[in-house]
This record gives C-alpha cells, sequence and structure tokens, in this order.
C-alpha cells in the first residue's frame, strides 16, 4: 500500500469527503487516487458511531486510543478536533489499515472516519507483536557488532534486512508484500514493504528516517548521521543472490548517496522533479565506498589491490570498489583477473557494475546460477 496525500474540498456547508485509494503500478508501488461523495442527513453526526476526544497537546496518547479501535477492526470512529492525517500518520505503524475516508459534517466538530482493513487483520495483535519481535531481533544483532558507531548501525540494519528478505518480483497485492509483516515476519517484500520495514527499525533505534516515491519505487532519506541529508534504497542493494555456501551477496551501492547521484537513475526522481545538478558533497566520507576505504583514487592500482586484499581477508564474498576515474573503472575488469590469484583466489568469480557510479563489484565462491 502506498503513501497518500490529504487534500480538502468544500462541498457546500454539509461534507467534505477524503479517500485514499490504491492502483498498482509496474514497479509495484500503489499510488494514490482521491475521490468525493455527498452524504444527505442534514450535517447531523449518525448515532451509533463510537467517539473520540483527539489531545492535541499528547498525539501519542490520542494515538493510542485510536490505535484501540484498529485493533478492534471499528469500521467508523467519530473523532473530535482530529488533526488533517496524512497516510503516514496511520501507515506503516498500522499496517493492517487498508484505507480510510474523513467525512465532515457541518453541524458537529466531529469527524468520521471509516476505515477498511486488510485481509487477515483479524490477528493484528498477533502480526504487530510478531513485527515488533523481529525488529528487536535485528536492532540487537546491529547494536552488537556496531558498537555504539551509529552509521554502522544504519548499514546493519540495511545489510539485515538484506539477508533476511526476498524481493516478490511477480507481486499481486493479494499478501503482505507491501506492509511491515511481510517484509520482517514472511520476509518476502515489494520496494514498499522494505521501505517501510527500513524506517521502522531506524525510527526505533533513535534515527529519522523517511520513505521517498517516485511514480515507480519506494526508497528512504536518512537525515541522522550525515551533515547533509543521505538516501537509501535497500531494494536495490538486494540481488537476491547467494554464494555456493548458501550466504547471500550483499551490495551497497545505493547506500548513503546525494540526492544527485540517486536522481541518476530514472526511478528514484521523486514525483517526477529533478534536482539540479550539485556534485559539491557526491564523494564525501558519507557514502558506503568512501566510508569503508572502497574509493579508488585515480590510477592508484597499489590501492585497489590493498583493498581488494583487506575485503578477501576479512571473509566477505563480494569484494566492492568505487573509481574516482572513468578509465580506472574500465579496466577494473582486467585488474581483478591479475588482482585475484595473487590473494590466494583461483576459483570461479562474477562481476557486477554500476555505470553510472562507477562501482564495480565481484562475487566471490558463486553458485551456477549467479549472475
Amino acid at each position: 500500500m502506498g503513501k497518500g496525500w490529504f487534500s480538502r474540498k468544500t462541498l457546500g456547508l454539509i461534507i467534505i469527503t477524503l479517500i485514499f485509494s490504491a492502483a498498482v503500478l509496474s514497479a509495484a508501488v500503489m499510488y494514490r487516487q482521491q475521490t468525493e461523495s455527498d452524504v444527505e442527513n442534514g450535517g447531523s453526526l449518525p448515532d451509533g458511531i463510537p467517539r473520540l476526544v483527539w489531545n492535541s497537546e499528547n498525539y501519542e496518547e490520542s494515538m493510542t486510543a485510536l490505535e484501540s479501535y484498529f485493533y478492534e477492526l471499528q469500521p467508523k470512529v467519530a473523532i473530535k478536533n482530529a488533526p488533517d492525517f496524512k497516510w503516514e500518520d496511520i501507515c506503516p505503524d498500522h499496517f493492517w489499515v487498508k484505507s480510510f475516508t474523513v467525512t465532515s459534517y457541518s453541524n458537529t466538530s466531529y469527524k468520521v472516519y471509516n476505515f477498511s482493513y486488510i485481509n487477515g487483520a483479524k490477528n493484528s495483535k498477533k502480526m504487530a507483536a510478531a513485527i515488533d519481535k523481529e525488529a528487536q531481533e535485528i536492532i540487537d544483532t546491529v547494536r552488537s557488532a556496531s558498537q555504539g558507531d551509529k552509521w554502522k548501525e544504519v548499514l546493519g540494519v540495511h545489510d539485515e534486512l538484506i539477508k533476511r528478505t526476498t524481493f516478490i518480483r511477480n507481486d499481486d497485492n493479494s499478501g503482505n508484500t507491501r506492509n511491515l509483516y511481510g517484509a520482517l515476519v514472511e520476509h518476502k517484500a515489494v520496494c514498499q514493504g522494505y521501505s517501510y520495514a527500513f524506517s521502522y527499525i531506524l525510527e526505533k533505534m533513535g534515527f529519522d528516517s523517511k520513505e521517498i516515491f517516485s511514480e515507480e519505487h519506494m526508497w528512504n532519506r536518512i537525515d541522522s548521521i550525515s551533515s547533509t541529508e543521505r538516501y537509501i534504497d535497500v531494494t536495490w542493494d538486494d540481488h537476491d543472490t547467494v554464494d555456493s555456501r548458501g550466504e547471500p551477496y550483499v551490495h551497497h551501492d545505493f547506500f548513503c548517496l546525494t540526492k544527485f547521484e540517486m536522481e541518476q537513475f530514472e526511478e528514484h526522481t521523486p514525483e517526477g522533479n529533478r534536482s539540479d545538478p550539485d556534485l559539491s558533497d557526491a564523494q564525501s566520507g558519507d557514502n558506503y565506498y568512501t566510508h569503508m576505504g572502497y574509493y579508488i583514487k585515480s590510477g592508484d592500482e597499489i590501492g585497489f589491490h590493498a583493498c581488494a586484499l583487506e575485503q578477501f581477508r576479512s571473509g566477505r564474498n563480494l569484494l566492492e570498489f568505487r573509481f574516482e576515474s572513468i578509465e580506472d573503472y574500465l579496466n577494473a575488469e582486467n585488474q581483478i583477473k591479475t588482482v585475484l590469484p595473487t590473494l590466494g583466489y583461483s576459483d570461479k568469480y562474477y562481476t557486477y557494475k554500476r555505470d553510472e557510479l562507477m562501482t564495480f563489484s565481484v562475487g566471490l565462491y558463486p553458485a551456477d546460477e549467479a549472475q
């Protein structure tokens, strides 16, 4: 389920209705539509609908009260002094809420929220508990390995999601691949599921993560680990390939890129708005390759060899490089043929390249189907 926007149009003095629904796009992002309708009841609030008074000074308290109705799968709730919810106020935490409409009446300060729920939502409490259990397991694993390094914590969440989740290419929107349950518990997701899960875990760890979307895709912006905003696409770093030992290859081409770098890929242009070129911080120490020391300066063959040796000795099954010069990048295939035997590696391998970023990866111990 995709994110939605909240806009308002007046229909006389009687009613304003906002409907959030979804249409499937080719890249597995549910987009947003708005529909309007009238209710002819004189503008009075109907009887029999549960009522909630929203406490504007305590959002969490009010949301907890509303959440109790979500758990009951209550189809309608009348809320007094309700804020103008956006879709992200409901989703992804309350993932079983499929859509909602908002109806305002001229004779009352209440708004009626009409909720619809996903199939299987009657088990929402158990599903939410399972999500929290899986999220906490990832958090514990990451914090144990990172030893307080915030950058490594974010990297660890990125890596753990890739290791635990399978990308679903032929999604029919019938399951949970677009929500937290699919990504964290069923371990199957499309880009929405990855993006929501990434933000959900990071926010539990105290980071500021936001989902960013285009008409075809969804990824994340992180504001907490750099002097400037950074962008991460867990989905595109998950190639769903494993080595001959069953260990996944975890790529990092899309970890902590600048906005300009991310938008070199058409799918990563938010709502069709491409940024003006700005490469001033494109090679700062925040992206994966520069931070890890895997960025090869122009003409530095010794540095290339040393970088390969360091990664190989650490036991990695994927050697990763990013180049400063186009000449060195284009020659990487020939260089690695010379370098690998000096590392003591004589088995088969595969290579992967991203021309836009001049990144080059070498997969060691590949399974027969690795590409």
